[in-house]
């Protein structure tokens, strides 16, 4: 018996499994070959954009480490002012800074009144309106320039 020609004789030949998936969904096969990649590029691009827009506001690490963001300026400026405080105020226990001048001062003025004997009580009462009157000399001073470097400070001070 003879076979029908084309039935079944195929010559051990099969077709790829990207050909076959193209037969049997055209459109499916489109979607996943070229749209899947052009969608996991677009995803890739909107991540490293927000990544980016993070970075810009973090920097590259939390606190004063590495590239400072925008969330540090805060934390940079205040731990300037920290140690431009600690700089000018120093300590009075070290004698640094202003406050051990400020101590270095009380302690002169007491040894003198100490040295005054009955006099004492009026030599210190002297030195406090001294004081007092050297400390708000200093702080008008102090007021008036920080009026004239800050714009329309001034006029509502009336300086």
């Amino acid at each position: 018996m003879a076979q029908a020609p084309n039935q079944g004789d195929d010559d051990g030949y099969t077709l790829p499994r990207s050909l076959q998936r193209f037969a049997r969904s055209p459109q499916g096969f489109i979607l996943g070959a070229i749209l899947s990649p052009l969608i996991e590029g677009l995803n890739d691009a909107v991540v490293q954009f927000l990544d980016l827009i993070v970075f810009v506001f973090e920097g590259s690490a939390p606190g004063l480490v590495g590239t400072y963001g925008i969330a540090d300026i805060p934390l940079f400026v205040g731990t300037h002012l920290v140690d431009i405080g600690a700089t000018i105020g120093g300590s009075a226990a070290a004698g640094t800074g202003f406050l051990g001048l400020v101590d270095r001062l009380v302690e002169t003025a007491v040894g003198f009144a100490t040295a005054g004997g009955p006099l004492a009580p009026i030599i210190l009462a002297g030195e406090v309106v001294v004081v007092v009157w050297l400390l708000a000399f200093i702080g008008r001073r102090i007021i008036l320039v920080i009026a004239d470097a800050v714009p329309g400070l001034a006029g509502v001070l009336g300086t």
